[in-house]
């Protein structure tokens, strides 16, 4: 049996990742999908639209066979780290052939070249990235004008360069560069995205943004043609059980209540933390009231909006730098969401190649969480339950904000 995979976020399932799935066959000629996915906390720093038990079920009804979570310490991290814990998530599993990912320029060339430089990092492409770092632009500005000065004389140059200025293009080239330096096998393809933009809010085209869509909560006619029944009928249970939207407002209560806690030598510890950065958070925490203005008040060219969305969940989880180092020879484990037919059948298949064990229920591993534990797979996996754990007090319905839903969840089987 013949897999590709997957890397996902389904923050919702739209028409978009509908495309996706039949092109992906199409191109890898794999008969089965396996799908690793981000639980209930997004890359960009945000928590998802609705939990990860609601989007598996919307990813297996449309199509996929296999489920596999992104463990938390990798998918609320920078594209660089969220790619290889995904693509190193993949692997682990012993049968994936290749890697489909959408890109703005649904052409793998001018990716694979970025990330040659990337991983090769020739001498005048680091001087060229440190002067601009040092001149104070933003990592993703300062890497654009680098690679620009060491293509100067490319007659490819200008196509090489405008591919960094798109999302999906930046997570492709992090994919191919997480495979080169695994040394692995998978064969990295690429599509070219349909329909609106990653970020737009277009809502006339019938392949509308995941952004756009989560803005029309409460247009429930308009949003209905923007999505598959599967996903509507999804997403119209959990509006009616008050579980979604999620509450931003609990969700930056709990951050400033976080930071007012902890001394500055504590914010010290995180990831990411110098140049000033975790002065201008602790300052912030106590002269504003929400995130909205938290975020707003930190926010310079140097420390973009999704980074601090990204440092504020990783304060609040406790995912220190000694942490994220601890478990970065992971993943520990694979983590099973749900399947249908083909994924059961997947599963022999991965417990025979992989050298991991795969986890349904986290009970057979731990019984409480422990996010100090000196085994890497019970810290990893404690932190996996903490999101849930934290995600549900978002709800408005307090009738549904129950901690260790992890232990009780059943695997989605469809």
């Amino acid at each position: 049996m013949k897999a590709t995979g997957i890397i996902t976020e389904y923050n919702p399932f739209h028409y978009g990742h509908l495309y996706h799935l039949k092109k992906a066959r199409e191109i890898s000629e794999a008969n089965t999908i396996v799908c690793v996915m981000n639980g209930n906390f997004m890359q960009r720093g945000t928590p998802a639209l609705t939990d990860k038990w609601s989007r598996t079920r919307m990813a297996l009804l449309n199509g996929v066979d296999l489920i596999v979570e992104l463990p938390l310490i990798y998918g609320i991290r920078s594209a660089e780290f969220f790619a290889e814990g995904a693509v190193k998530t993949l692997a682990a599993t012993g049968i994936i052939n290749s890697i489909v990912f959408g890109s703005e320029s649904g052409e793998i060339e001018s990716l694979k070249e970025l990330a040659r430089i990337f991983v090769d990092e020739p001498d005048y492409f680091q001087q060229r990235l440190k002067h601009y770092l040092d001149s104070g632009y933003s990592f993703p500005g300062a890497r654009e004008k680098a690679v620009r000065d060491f293509l100067k004389n490319s007659s490819s140059c200008e196509n090489i360069v405008k591919a960094l200025a798109a999302p999906n293009n930046i997570l492709g080239i992090e994919y191919i560069k997480a495979i080169t330096k695994l040394n692995s096998n998978i064969k990295p393809l690429t599509i070219k995205r349909q329909g609106a933009d990653y970020h737009s809010q277009d809502t006339e085209n019938v392949i509308a943004s995941a952004t756009a869509i989560r803005k029309l909560l409460t247009n429930e006619i308009k949003i209905q043609k923007l999505v598959p029944d599967s996903t509507w009928g999804i997403i119209r249970e959990d509006l009616h059980k008050n579980k979604i939207p999620v509450r931003k407002d609990i969700l930056g209560t709990l951050i400033l209540a976080r930071l007012r806690q902890i001394p500055l030598s504590e914010i010290k510890k995180y990831h990411g933390m110098g140049n000033g950065l975790e002065s201008r958070i602790k300052e912030a925490a106590y002269k504003t009231g929400d995130l909205k203005q938290l975020i707003n008040e930190i926010k310079t060219r140097t420390f973009t909006w999704t980074r601090i969305q990204r440092s504020l969940l990783q304060i609040i989880f406790g995912l220190t730098e000694e942490n994220l180092e601890f478990l970065s020879q992971g993943p520990y484990y694979l983590r099973i969401l749900g399947f249908n037919k083909k994924g059961e059948n997947l599963l022999s298949a991965i417990k025979k190649n992989s050298q991991i064990p795969l986890i349904t229920q986290p009970a057979d591993y731990l019984h409480d969480i422990n996010t100090e534990s000196s085994d890497p797979l019970i810290r990893q996996l404690s932190f996996d339950l903490l999101s849930s754990d934290l995600y549900t007090l978002l709800y408005s319905n307090p009738d549904e904000r129950q901690g260790n839903l992890d232990f009780y969840k059943t695997v989605e089987i469809v």
